[in-house]
């Protein structure tokens, strides 16, 4: 699909979302298609269950923590895809999708496409197999998570700060991580004093096609965000995440210093006397460099006396 085509895609599921589902219901959080049903004790049902007998398996059991599965012919073919997040460990994500398969044909009675996130995995089924850079299949929204409570001491950096941390975060989940998946935190302030953040794609994706679905998500919704201390997009070729509190497991693939804020103007240049009646000038200068890999700042600050 042309990149062109993909934004318009992520808009209007993002459009969509505003719309029908402002806030998500209370956890885990599932969504229930609209375009097709089955009967109990049906086809349909039978190969619903053979996957939900051998997916939770495949998926622990792949080192991308990742798998699809097609069972039964058209009509009746069922195609799944499970996915665990990337710093999951194979018996807590099998333990998730098999609580997935249990909990979303309750939440989703009958609905030939149902999608199930929970914050280790997400579970999605359907009657249509859509690929990862697709939009001829049917449409999955997503869901946008707020958590209400908001910055105060510097909305405005904290906001420029979240973009940079997002940002550098999808562009290593896309680049490298063959789970296509990646953490970040970055340095904020005393009353926050650090920030952050997740992105995941699937691992059949591309990198490119990867960094922009990433691209497309957090550009239709971090605004939406403002100065929520947390939020999150979920959607089943793409997710990303941020917080106030830590919530990933490991130490953060990336790592942000933040750019301080703005520092008083410095006292002009004094004199004073050194021994033997000299003057001696003392003079401060900060030099900002940046690591070309990761494009992380590091601040230099120099001292220099002339005697």
């Amino acid at each position: 699909m042309a990149p062109h085509l993909l934004a318009v895609a992520v808009a209007a599921i993002i459009a969509a979302v505003s719309l029908l589902v402002p806030r998500a219901a209370g956890y885990p959080w599932p969504f229930c298609g609209t375009s097709n049903d089955f009967k109990p004790n049906s086809t349909y049902q039978a190969n619903l269950n053979l996957l939900a007998a051998t997916l939770p398996k495949n998926v622990s059991a792949s080192p991308t923590l990742y798998a699809t599965a097609v069972v039964g012919a058209v009509p009746e073919q069922v195609w799944a895809m499970g996915l665990c997040r990337g710093d999951a460990n194979a018996s807590s994500c099998l333990a998730c999708l098999t609580q997935a398969f249990q909990d979303l044909p309750n939440d989703c009675s009958y609905n030939k496409d149902a999608t199930i996130y929970y914050d280790p995995c997400v579970l999605h089924y359907s009657d249509v197999h859509t690929l990862p850079d697709d939009d001829t299949g049917p449409t999955t929204l997503s869901y946008t998570i707020n958590n209400n409570a908001n910055v105060t001491s510097d909305p405005a950096r904290f906001e420029r700060l979240l973009a940079a941390l997002v940002d550098a975060t999808a562009e290593h989940a896309a680049y490298n991580s063959t789970r296509r998946f990646a953490t970040g935190e970055a340095d904020f302030d005393q009353e926050f004093p650090k920030v952050y953040a997740l992105a995941q794609c699937t691992p059949d994706q591309t990198p490119a096609q990867c960094r922009r679905c990433l691209s497309g998500l957090i550009s239709q919704s971090l605004d939406g965000f403002q100065n929520n201390i947390g939020g999150r997009v979920l959607w089943v070729n793409c997710t990303w995440r941020y917080e106030t509190a830590p919530f990933f497991n490991g130490p953060a693939m990336v790592r942000l210093a933040s750019s301080s804020p703005p520092a008083p103007a410095p006292a002009p240049a004094t004199a004073a006397t050194g021994r033997g009646g000299l003057k001696r000038l003392l003079f401060y200068f900060t030099l900002c460099l940046h690591n070309m890999d990761s494009w992380t700042p590091y601040i230099l600050t120099v001292n220099y006396s002339c005697v």
